[in-house]
């Protein structure tokens, strides 16, 4: 029996991480996989995720600045 997939778009490094959230919970839950290669996938997704997640911080940061600067007239 296939889940159904949801539609997801992606488009900024928040949506990574959310779908990679979703599949770890997919494989964490499947007890038809082989634990070793269960172990693997899921290390595999987790750094994808965090490097969404510290793509996610830099890219707000950088909006932060952008605003900063545009606020104060720099240039």
């Amino acid at each position: 029996m296939t889940k159904q997939v949801k539609e997801r778009r992606i488009n900024n490094p928040s949506h990574i991480r959310v779908l990679m959230q979703e599949q770890i919970n997919i494989l964490r839950q499947d007890t038809a996989l082989d634990p070793i290669d269960k172990a693997r996938a899921i290390a595999y997704l987790s750094n994808t995720a965090l490097a969404a997640y510290k793509d996610g911080e830099m890219l707000k940061k950088l909006v932060e600045v952008e605003k900063l600067i545009k606020d104060n007239h720099i240039s």
